[in-house]
């Protein structure tokens, strides 16, 4: 089992998307994920049409963490979404591979 850190920083659906859909593919083969989302990506989570804002509050059926971030705490975000989240900052250290999109 290896760590894995995807720090997704894209307001771009399409890259977020398989950003998260190669976090969830790697989470079922019991691998440790973490997403860090920047804040281009804010974009698509307040956007309940994105594949993104559904993508992201799956994460705990593959028994991944909430996904980090540091947003201003007066951003509207939908409960759903939120709840997903979680503020804070992860040390590329801590894992064994980082990926960035």
């Amino acid at each position: 089992m290896q760590k894995f850190l995807i720090h997704i920083n894209t307001d771009s659906e399409l890259i977020a998307y398989e950003a998260i859909s190669l976090g969830l593919t790697l989470a079922t083969f019991d691998h440790l994920v973490q997403f860090v989302l920047g804040e281009q990506s804010l974009t698509l989570l307040t956007d309940a049409t994105t594949r993104i804002y559904g993508m992201i509050q799956s994460l705990e059926l593959y028994d991944i963490a909430p996904a980090l971030h540091q947003f201003a705490d007066d951003i509207i975000i939908d409960e759903p979404v939120r709840q997903a989240l979680k503020f804070g900052t992860a040390n590329a250290q801590d894992y064994d591979i980082c990926l960035n999109f």
